[in-house]
């Protein structure tokens, strides 16, 4: 509901005093933008989840009880593969969140530490732009994307009905 530039100047102050105070750095660290990256996504994903997993009907876990498997066992076994679709798109959508996300990873991350999408940036000086440096060096760093959102469409595409009740 808030603009993420709202979150930026607390999220700072906390990682700088929690440095000064204990000792951990999350400042200009990977940890630090993960949790970041974590704080953004996460409501997202679950609220959306949540939505997914009670479309599921309950008859697939109570079949799966009868049959002799545990409430952990009917999780592991029937109700993640037949979620697989709503867990792929959470999946893809909170890595492609994180992935071209550069105003958290500008402040919150060093030279050393610096995202792809924050290393873009390099190819504009104040006098210059290189723009085919910076189209092939956009293009090299958007070939991740579309190899992964390749490799899992066939989870986007396919529906719930892989599992069936027996009427």
């Amino acid at each position: 509901m808030f603009p993420g530039i709202l979150f930026l100047l607390p999220l700072f102050l906390i990682y700088v005093n929690l440095e000064r105070a204990l000792g951990i750095q999350l400042y200009g660290s990977y940890a630090g933008l993960i949790i970041t990256y974590l704080t953004f996504a996460l409501p997202f994903s679950i609220w959306m989840l949540v939505g997914y997993f009670d479309s599921i009907p309950r008859e697939l876990e109570q079949a799966a009880m009868v049959n002799g498997t545990t409430a952990l066992g009917a999780l592991f076994r029937v109700l993640v593969p037949v979620s697989m679709p709503g867990i792929v798109a959470v999946a893809i959508f909170a890595f492609i969140t994180a992935w071209g996300e550069v105003l958290f990873a500008s402040v919150l991350t060093d030279d050393a530490t610096r995202t792809l999408a924050v290393g873009l940036r390099n190819y504009a000086i104040q006098s210059n732009v290189y723009w085919n440096q910076l189209m092939a060096a956009a293009i090299v760093v958007s070939i991740p994307v579309v190899a992964g959102f390749l490799a899992l469409q066939r989870y986007l595409v396919q529906g719930i009905a892989a599992g069936g009740v027996k009427g």
